[in-house]
């Protein structure tokens, strides 16, 4: 596992999903940004959200997503991802 902290700022738009596919990683959730996927153990969400679906090209069908917006997105070495 990747023992770095990744930290996005600006205007942020993100999806994320449970990750049916997790298997003994304990990366439990999918977030999706601009087309780029991070997997992370739990989520700390400090900004509004909402239900939202899309086509995933790849599985070839509609995925439901809970969304929003934020200016920073943090994904420490522990895989835990924070939303401000």
């Amino acid at each position: 596992m990747d023992k770095k902290t990744i930290t996005l700022k600006g205007d942020i738009h993100f999806k994320m999903r449970f990750n049916t596919t997790h298997g003994d990683t304990n990366l439990y959730w999918r977030i999706i940004i601009e087309g780029e996927q991070y997997l992370a153990r739990s989520i700390q969400c400090y900004v509004a959200t909402y239900s939202d679906r899309s086509y995933d090209n790849t599985a070839r069908e509609i995925k439901y997503h809970i969304s929003g917006d934020c200016r920073e997105f943090i994904l420490d070495k522990d895989k835990n991802a924070v939303f401000k």
